[in-house]
Formats: C-alpha cells, structure tokens, sequence
C-alpha cells in the first residue's frame, strides 16, 4: 500500500474544500492534515500490541478517517468512509478489504466501542490513535492558545482553564491495549505534574498584592 500517495491525496481533498483549518476561531492553530499524520504515526507507534492486526486495514483508515470533514463536520465519519470508498474504488482496491476500512472509519467516532469484547484489533487502535492526539502537552497548549485567542490575560485565569479543559483526560481511562495506556498514563502524569507546578508557582495560598 503506497500510503504516502493516500496522505498526499487526503491533504488535497482537505485543501480544495478550505478544510484544513477548523471553523471554530479558537482552534485557529490546529490543522486536520497535520491531525491525521499524528494519528497515522500514533497507529504504528501502538500497533505493535495488537500483532495480529491487519495494518494495510489500520493505516489506510488512519489516513482516511476525517477526511470527510471535506464535506461536513457533522457526520464526518459517515463522509470520510464515503471518500475513501470511492478512492479505493478508483484505484481497483480489494473489496474486503475496501468494505472493512469504509466499516472502521465510519465507526471511528464511537468511542464507547473501545469496551466491547466483538470490538476488531484494527478499531481499537484506530479508536486509541486518534485519542491520544493532542492530549497531554499538545493538549495544554492546545488550552493556553484557545483561551489566549478569547481574552485571558492572567497566570491565575489560565490555571483555571487547565483545570476545566483537563478533566476529560484526568477522568479516563480510555486506552485498551498495554502500549496505548502507558502512554496515555504518561500524557495524564505530565497534566497532573503542569497544573500542579503552576499552582506552586503562582503561590496561590497567600493573599496577593492587587495590580
């Protein structure tokens, strides 16, 4: 599988419909083909743990998953399957394998699906690589640019943001396979260990001058 040329093609398809950038002007800095390298790069980095994987299945899907954003946010898993589809179909792709990708991809976005026993090794970690982009460091920055773009302007204002927007990985346990949760561990860890040094820093147990 020449998956460079998938890439290539994704990056286009996302271009030519202005949808690289998000529409939401606090995430003025993400980009969706960047977010798909990362999570193509998270799959092989995870994969590993699930060895009997069908990785021309995973990969392919790692590229293809939000592609469908292409056409629209809402229901962009049902969209990216309907592209890759007629990619595969284009370029003459087995068809087991092209009806088992358009099925990973069109379910990416259920994540309750990580949990269930009949869930395949090649959703589980398309599910886990795409969760464990932009969490832990890329997550806090993620936080600090956003809430930068929307006025905060204090040590203290920033902290609190942290606390808020850092709860959805500080409360879960999402990961399945041992590798995937090492790493989301860590990703917690360095959260935990951020917040807390800031809290120490701007030794918020005192009462403060005002400015």
């Amino acid at each position: 599988m020449d998956f460079e040329l998938m890439l290539k093609y994704v990056h286009n398809v996302l271009k030519e419909n202005n949808a690289i950038k998000p529409k939401k002007p606090t995430q003025f800095f993400r980009s969706r083909i960047t977010h798909t390298y990362r999570v193509y790069e998270w799959a092989k980095r995870i994969a590993p743990d699930r060895p009997n994987c069908n990785k021309d299945i995973l990969f392919t899907a790692a590229i293809f998953h939000d592609s469908g954003y292409a056409i629209g946010k809402e229901n962009h898993a049902a969209y990216s399957a309907k592209i890759f589809k007629s990619y595969a179909e284009k370029n003459n792709f087995d068809k087991e394998f092209t009806d088992e990708v358009v099925r990973i991809i069109a379910l990416h976005s259920d994540k309750s699906l990580l949990k269930k026993e009949d869930t395949s090794d090649e959703l589980v970690l398309l599910l886990e690589a795409d969760l464990l982009d932009e969490e832990g460091a890329m997550g806090i920055v993620w936080d600090l640019l956003s809430q930068g773009y929307q006025g905060c302007d204090n040590y203290e204002a920033a902290l609190d943001a942290l606390w808020i927007h850092s709860s959805h990985i500080l409360n879960q346990d999402y990961m399945v396979t041992p590798i995937a949760k090492k790493y989301w561990e860590e990703k917690k860890e360095l959260v935990r260990n951020f917040i807390k040094n800031l809290e120490s820093d701007l030794f918020l147990g005192r009462k403060l001058y005002e400015d």
